[in-house]
């Protein structure tokens, strides 16, 4: 007979201590991240949203790609002309092309950068194409782009903000198996719900068995949310552990080799051909985007990175030589387990795979994860007023992150219409005065519902 497991009365305290130590640590970013990961899970249709009077574009021919490319290296050509020692050359051209989940056809391009300016980020430029192939409206999908950025960086530059999502990432893993340790009857009471014991034991009712039903869901988003954001520091503490501190030992296995840059003019490569080889070869990939590395010069490649149809290893490339030979092969899809794993934890982390109904799942489970965390805090707050040691002005403040944050996300949606620049610091902004709004408020119940 197989004993079942059981912890220590002492244990579980501990665990459910460090459940709560944890929760409290993170809560308001936790928070935050959930609710701006509900959103992104819908970014595709929310860009399109952004810019509803474009044509949907079904699909395109290796002459229009051309076409498109040419269209733009022109457009810069023109802009820099007069210039001189000032006009800046390209790092990259490239065209999106139409996609399922993306029916528009786009083109864009990122000047070089210049000696001495290794930090700056270049602004790039893109433009919905018209269907004559010239360049039509410039693409404007700001507002997406930063509820994105918010979910996966918390709008803070550099490697810092994902490297702090990551860690959250990490503390939801620690939280969600200490909770259940903390817990021995969390399963075996996974279907009853006390209704009728109170406000506080609703709230822990609700917040264990909706914490039950959406623990596979938490795990894989935690740990995918955690590797996507520590990447970079899992690069270079691999490279420093097996590859003496060389990252390009292990970024020459998981991305594509940049070419080196040259002044050497040369006529912007045909990409023509080489679609409709990749056609030929690669009949399982549908392509959904192609670049020039330093067009126009003697070091140009294209790349054509590409979706692959049915698997959550969702991603894989071909690069191709100014002659049009095809030089390497990315290969994730066919990778070993580690870059396997890689490859598969962006579908798996915003549920594009699957369709709508995936979608669907994912709301319900991200905003039941929203609800865990507020429930959290609720019954935190409750034990502290029945232990004798409330904390009125911190449950105000987190009152407001629960509906100041939801609030300040909207906002900038609706500015982005006159302000599309200014949607961080509106959004900021915007929690910063309702925090103070609810510091100076003294009755709870003013700024909830």
């Amino acid at each position: 007979m197989i004993r079942s497991f059981k912890l220590s009365s002492s244990s579980v305290r501990a665990n459910l201590k460090a459940h709560s130590g944890l929760g409290l640590f993170i809560v308001a970013l936790l928070y935050l991240v959930c609710v701006t990961g509900v959103v992104s899970v819908y970014y595709p249709d929310i860009e399109q949203w952004e810019q509803a009077n474009i044509a949907d574009t079904q699909s395109v021919t290796p002459a229009q790609v051309q076409a498109a490319l040419a269209n733009l290296y022109q457009h810069h050509q023109q802009q820099q002309a007069g210039k001189g020692d000032k006009a800046e050359g390209l790092e990259d051209i490239w065209v999106s092309l139409p996609t399922a989940d993306m029916p528009r056809f786009t083109v864009g391009a990122a000047p070089a950068h210049g000696e001495g300016d290794t930090e700056k980020e270049h602004e790039h430029f893109e433009f919905h194409l018209n269907a004559d192939g010239s360049l039509g409206e410039t693409v404007s999908h700001e507002w997406t782009h930063f509820v994105v950025k918010l979910h996966y960086a918390l709008t803070i530059p550099g490697i810092w903000g994902m490297t702090l999502v990551g860690v959250i990432g990490m503390v939801l893993v620690a939280m969600t198996i200490s909770g259940i340790l903390a817990h021995p009857n969390l399963f075996k009471n996974a279907f009853s719900l006390r209704i009728n014991r109170g406000e506080r034991q609703q709230q822990v009712d609700l917040h264990n068995r909706i914490g039950v039903w959406a623990t596979p869901f938490i795990l894989a988003i935690a740990l995918t949310g955690a590797l996507i954001g520590l990447g970079q520091v899992l690069l270079f503490t691999f490279a420093t552990g097996f590859h003496k501190g060389d990252t390009s030992a292990i970024t020459t296995k998981l991305y594509m080799p940049h070419p080196e840059p040259s002044k050497i003019a040369a006529p912007l490569m045909d990409v023509t051909p080489i679609v409709e080889k990749f056609q030929l070869d690669y009949p399982d990939l549908k392509a959904y985007f192609l670049s020039i590395h330093y067009p126009a010069t003697t070091a140009q490649t294209a790349e054509i990175g590409a979706y692959v149809r049915d698997r959550l290893a969702w991603y894989d490339a071909v690069q191709y030589n100014a002659a049009g030979e095809e030089t390497k092969r990315l290969g994730w899809p066919d990778g070993d387990v580690g870059m396997q794993i890689y490859a598969s934890s962006y579908r798996l982390h915003f549920g594009h795979f699957g369709g709508l109904p995936v979608k669907f799942v994912y709301t319900l489970l991200g905003l039941g994860l929203c609800f865990i965390c507020a429930t959290g805090m609720n019954i935190w707050f409750r034990r502290q007023l029945q232990a004798g040691t409330p904390r009125p002005t911190t449950e105000r403040l987190w009152l407001a992150a629960v509906w100041g944050f939801p609030c300040a996300l909207v906002l900038p949606g609706i500015t982005n219409f006159w302000w599309p620049m200014a949607s961080v610091g509106i959004f900021w902004i915007t929690s910063l005065l309702l925090a103070l709004i609810a510091l100076i408020t003294p009755n709870r119940r003013q700024i909830s519902l």
